[in-house]
């Protein structure tokens, strides 16, 4: 009787959410940084255009000290970043999340501590997936066998499922976690003496303002390159760069809420980025005597190899 009870108590609770859906977004961040704002203004836009959508937009940045405040069970609320998505599960349990940029750890740890289901939060996670990380490898370096990562202790989870999934694709991954900022260029050394290639995660423990350019210097100096999953990396010194911009990631973020604004449909499970552009530094590759392909070609390639899997 109780356990019966109990789920009475649950069904009532949920059941504003689902004889009405919701009525509208609000995207919460913990900054209102140029980028987010870009999300934003794409997401907004994006929705406007659809044809009978009633969905309105309105955002709200995280505040010391200051409550989240929202229209609990009457809107969706997308949080954008790891902090804006933790602060948003602690909303109603029948408030639907969607966080965006959220590594699966960090899902999995909010999802147990919350009393949510999964059909009420979910998210766009933060790495692109395996088989288009591979497919950029691949295709810009066919010769390489051997690829290394440097890791933190929040990409180490990352890092071992890519080298499950490289083993299918015949590809050997060696990744060395970096405790200490201190061991990161002797770290760097072994990891280089012993593959084809470096990969990054954008992983500020491992790539930031400080260590970028000395990890470039020194992967360049044993001739080898650097693949990495974000834009402004490939700028900085990078060869190649698979990676979902803030248009992107409002692209996926409206199609969610479309699609689960109705009551019978609600939030799918977690996603990883479903749009992607590739970025090519010539410069870098010219300087490592590197045949890389179009960027346009190169897209059109990887896409293929994800279709396909």
């Amino acid at each position: 009787m109780l356990k019966v009870g109990l789920l009475t108590v649950w069904l009532i609770g949920l059941m504003p959410f689902l004889a009405h859906g919701y009525t509208g977004v609000t995207v919460v961040m913990q900054e209102q940084t140029d980028v987010n704002k870009i999300f934003v203004a794409e997401l907004r836009d994006l929705l406007s255009r659809q044809h009978g959508n009633t969905l309105r937009v309105s955002e709200q940045v995280l505040k010391p000290r200051t409550k989240l405040v929202v229209a609990e069970n009457s809107e969706l609320v997308i949080a954008i970043g790891e902090q804006a998505f933790e602060t948003a599960a602690k909303l109603s349990y029948t408030t639907p999340v969607l966080g965006v940029q959220v590594s699966l750890p960090t899902l999995e740890s909010v999802q147990r501590k919350s009393r949510r289901n999964a059909s009420n939060i979910s998210a766009i996670t933060l790495y692109q997936p395996n088989t288009r990380i591979l497919a950029l490898v691949e295709n810009v370096l066919p010769q390489a066998k051997r690829l290394g990562m440097l890791v933190g202790q929040n990409t180490v989870f990352e890092a071992e499922q890519l080298k499950l999934s490289a083993q299918k694709r015949k590809l050997h991954v060696e990744f060395s976690q970096v405790n200490f900022q201190a061991d990161l260029m002797s770290k760097l050394e072994t990891v280089l003496q012993n593959t084809d290639a470096l990969l990054a995660y954008p992983d500020a423990e491992i790539f930031n303002r400080e260590t970028a350019q000395p990890i470039f210097l020194t992967s360049y100096r044993n001739k080898k390159p650097v693949l990495v999953c974000t834009q402004s990396i490939v700028k900085a010194g990078a060869l190649a760069a698979v990676f979902s911009d803030s248009k992107h990631l409002a692209k996926q973020a409206a199609e969610i809420a479309m699609h689960s604004q109705s009551a019978s449909a609600l939030l799918p499970s977690p996603q990883t980025p479903k749009y992607f552009s590739v970025s090519v530094n010539k410069q870098v590759a010219r300087l490592l005597n590197i045949k890389v392909v179009d960027e346009a070609l190169l897209y059109k390639m990887i896409l293929a190899v994800e279709t396909a899997s």
